[in-house]
Order: structure tokens, then C-alpha cells, then sequence
């Protein structure tokens, strides 16, 4: 894995993998979402502070992009959102591109600026729903359990799939409803920790015993789990359960 400096394939491009206030507000790690390309049309999840500044430092245009999923309306996930948009339509001088983003993050406790709103399309997320973004299926799944309404969602074009389990408390029906080749999911914390509505490698372990992807990514690394190593851990779940586990860097590309 190296570096993306084109979008000619099919491929997931980490420009974050910090998660938490302590990581991202302090830059420990970046927190640019993950930005990813089918069908030649290139999407961004989640773009967190950083993201227009690493895209664009990646060789990834946001005037290219097709559409931008929006898990929740938390800074960490969204604070570069009005910035990619903007980029995204030129200014505004182009109508185009599709937001897919939960109502409360649009209508609540807007994190998308209204002036803006003319200039693109705007799509507001329901739990078992499937949408289709410039020949991209996006099927959003169960409203997850955490703070503020959150969707992760299962994207795919022909043979080419991907699942992406943002911010969440762990519950049984996960490995049931994100079936998917490669399998991302927002890992917090090493282990659980009560009061705290975010998953652990522990969850892991709970996952891949009802379903093993051909590659399960954590991300979203919290500083508690940063300093016990996510990478040591993921080849630790590995070789515990036979499923290819990886612990996701900055500016880490896969192909799909």
C-alpha cells in the first residue's frame, strides 16, 4: 500500500485516522475522512478538519467529487464539510455532487451552511435505505446507537463493495447488516469503557465471530488506543481469528 497520487482505480484513501477530541483537536493524528473512488467517481465520508487541505495534498480534487456521506454532525466528522462543498461546486459556480447527511446534522443543529445549499444536492439519510450517487449504490443500514443520529452504510458498483461502520455503541445486529468484502469500522478504544457510546477491539472480536469480511479495517483511533498500538493489535485479532485485520495509517491507500 503507498500513497494515491491518481484516482484511476478502485480504492479507499485514508486521509484521517484520528478519532476523539484529544487525537483530532491535537492533530495527533489527521482527520480528513475517508475518501474513496468506484465506478471512476470519487466520494468522501466523513470530512473531518483537515480534509480539503489533504485531499488536495493527495491529488484528490474535491471538483471531482460525486457525492459526500456525512455519518453524524459531530466536528470531528464534519468540521471541513462547508469547505469540500464549496470546492465541490466551484465556488458555487456549478450545481452539482450529492450530500447524504442525517437530519439533525442538516435541520437540528445545522452543520451545512444554507447559502450553499442551492448548489448541490441534498439528501437526508434514513436507516434501511438505498440511494444511488453517479452509478455508486450507497444502502444506509440501522440508525446507530450513539450521541447524535448516525448511519454507516454499505457502498458498491458491480463486484466492488465496502462497509462503513462510523461512531456507535456495539449492538448484535452489526455483523448481520454491514456484509461486505472489505469491512471498515471506527475503533475508539482498545477496550470498552463505560459511558462512552464507541466501539473497541473487543467489539471487534464480537463481530468476527458472526462475520469474517476479506479485510476488517479499524480507524478512528482514540490517544488511549493510539499509545497501546492499533497496528500490534490488529495483527494480535489476525492471528486470534483468521480474518485479515488491519490497523489503518495516514494516508493509507487499498484497492478494492
Amino acid at each position: 500500500m503507498a500513497r494515491v497520487n491518481t484516482i484511476e482505480n478502485n480504492q479507499l484513501i485514508f486521509l484521517g485516522t484520528g478519532g476523539g477530541r484529544f487525537t483530532v483537536f491535537n492533530q495527533i493524528r489527521k482527520s480528513g475522512g475517508i475518501w474513496f473512488k468506484l465506478n471512476d467517481k470519487l466520494f468522501a465520508i466523513d470530512p473531518g478538519p483537515g480534509a480539503l487541505v489533504e485531499a488536495i495534498k493527495h491529488k484528490l480534487y474535491p471538483n471531482r467529487l460525486s457525492g459526500i456521506f456525512l455519518s453524524h454532525r459531530h466536528l470531528d466528522h464534519c468540521a471541513d464539510i462547508n469547505s469540500v462543498i464549496e470546492s465541490m461546486t466551484e465556488g458555487g459556480h456549478k450545481k452539482r455532487g450529492t450530500v447524504l447527511a442525517p437530519y439533525e446534522a442538516t435541520e437540528i443543529d445545522p452543520v451545512i451552511l444554507r447559502y450553499n445549499r442551492k448548489n448541490f444536492t441534498l439528501i437526508n439519510q434514513k436507516e434501511f435505505s438505498t440511494y444511488e450517487v453517479d452509478g455508486v449504490k450507497i444502502e444506509t443500514k440501522a440508525k446507530h446507537l450513539h450521541t447524535t443520529e448516525t448511519y454507516g452504510a454499505v457502498f458498491s458498483f458491480n463486484n466492488y463493495s465496502f462497509a462503513f461502520i462510523p461512531d456507535t455503541l456495539y449492538f448484535d445486529e452489526l455483523p448481520k447488516i454491514y456484509r461486505a468484502d472489505i469491512v471498515i469500522m471506527n475503533t475508539v478504544f482498545h477496550h470498552k469503557r463505560a459511558g462512552f457510546k464507541h466501539l473497541s477491539s473487543d467489539d471487534v472480536y464480537i463481530f468476527l465471530e458472526q462475520f469474517k469480511p476479506k479485510k476488517l479495517i479499524i480507524t478512528h483511533f482514540g490517544l488511549s488506543f493510539l499509545r497501546d498500538k492499533p497496528w500490534d493489535v490488529a495483527k494480535k485479532i489476525s492471528s486470534e481469528t483468521g480474518c485479515d485485520v488491519v490497523a489503518a495509517y495516514d494516508g493509507m491507500v487499498v484497492d478494492l
